[in-house]
């Protein structure tokens, strides 16, 4: 798995977004994207198969869909919520892609998009200096697929705010697996840093995990 790097740039507003090569487009104001009517179209296309990327800068013009019943797995409804602990943070992450979750197949490129906020007890600046998507496989009957990827990520120094109100929104695009995996595992690393207001306020650094399990739907 390879990565189309970039920077995470941005500026302050209610919604932000990291920006790795144009690949797909997401993040913004108004209706949550996975709200978006379903009969809206795509706005982009993935990268070339095998590969992952990150993306942002926009608005996704298609909707996550719930899938058939025999595609289960975290994101069978097409979103999901979770929350978070970094620290002292409190990190609200919502999932969702803009590929129908039927079309997970092992070969395509599959978009995973996710929205992160974070929540603190007091006036802290808190920015998100490094987002990462590692995935592995297994088959149907449980057992490891071998596969040469690396995370997908992308990380800046200056960071990104993401203190509520404020938000980031990006899309890893995760390219084809072995054509035996049946279900794919995404582990999420989000790592902030938190500076304390007043004089010589200090700075930590703050690290949330998160794992998500798809099945993978099967090919056509």
């Amino acid at each position: 798995m390879t990565v189309r790097r970039g920077s995470i740039v941005g500026r302050a507003a209610a919604v932000s977004a990291l920006a790795v090569g144009a690949v797909l487009v997401l993040a913004g104001c108004g209706t949550p994207p996975w709200e978006v009517a379903a009969s809206a179209s795509a706005s982009g296309s993935p990268s070339a198969s095998g590969s992952s990327s990150v993306s942002g800068s926009g608005t996704p013009s298609r909707t996550p869909s719930a899938t058939s019943a025999t595609v289960g797995g975290d994101l069978a409804s097409g979103a999901a919520s979770r929350t978070l602990q970094a620290g002292d943070l409190t990190v609200d992450v919502r999932y969702w892609s803009t590929l129908p979750m039927d079309e997970w197949t092992p070969g395509a490129d599959k978009p995973l998009s996710m929205s992160v906020t974070t929540r603190s007890g007091g006036d802290a600046e808190v920015r998100l200096v490094r987002a990462a998507v590692a995935v592995s496989y297994r088959t149907g009957s449980g057992a490891d697929v071998a596969s040469d990827g690396s995370p997908a990520e992308q990380a800046d120094g200056q960071g990104f705010a993401v203190a509520a109100p404020q938000s980031w929104s990006g899309t890893f695009v995760l390219g084809a697996a072995p054509a035996e995996a049946a279900r794919l595992r995404a582990i999420v690393t989000l790592v902030f840093t938190e500076t304390t207001a007043g004089s010589g306020g200090a700075t930590a650094q703050q690290t949330a995990t998160d794992t998500l399990s798809i099945d993978l739907a099967p090919a056509g």
